[in-house]
């Protein structure tokens, strides 16, 4: 039994339809933000690892007294920490790769990154995808570096 219970009329379904719609764009518009914090935490935390990685491959050399004393700069990083991202499409020279993917650019010695969202991502080359280098410290350490600056908040 429904007790002071009405039909709801055409304005006020189309009040509540509206009403939905709304906190459904901001809701999704907040989500996208999110994602996007997410892949740039994760590019960073692969970036981070894979330096990481490499420096103790190099240790571990120097202390077994197998280090060659080889320039590690124009190898793929993932191959010299033998690992790989999952989406690491390989070696290739040409561009673009598949979003959200990294890639080594084996003629310009560079490992590329594409991101699937780039709404706050600023390069000073105009591109979205992102390009480091291996390098050597003068402390005899490697790191990744861009190639061009950017800024992704």
């Amino acid at each position: 039994m429904m007790y002071g219970r009405r039909p709801l009329t055409k304005l006020e379904t189309g009040l509540y339809a509206g009403l939905a719609a709304i906190f459904i764009t901001v809701f999704a518009r907040q989500m996208l933000g999110y994602m996007e914090l997410a892949e740039r935490a994760a590019m960073q935390a692969t970036l981070m690892n894979t330096v990481t990685a490499i420096n103790i491959r190099l240790a571990g050399e120097t202390l077994n007294q197998r280090r060659n004393n080889a320039d590690w700069t124009q190898s793929n990083p993932f191959y010299l920490a033998r690992m790989s991202p999952a989406n690491f499409v390989g070696e290739l020279n040409e561009s673009p790769s598949s979003s959200g993917s990294w890639r080594y650019d084996s003629e310009n010695g560079e490992l590329v990154y594409t991101p699937r969202l780039h709404f706050k991502l600023q390069t000073s080359s105009g591109r979205a995808s992102l390009r480091f280098r291996l390098v050597v410290l003068p402390a005899g350490a490697y790191n990744l570096v861009p190639v061009t600056p950017y800024q992704w908040e």
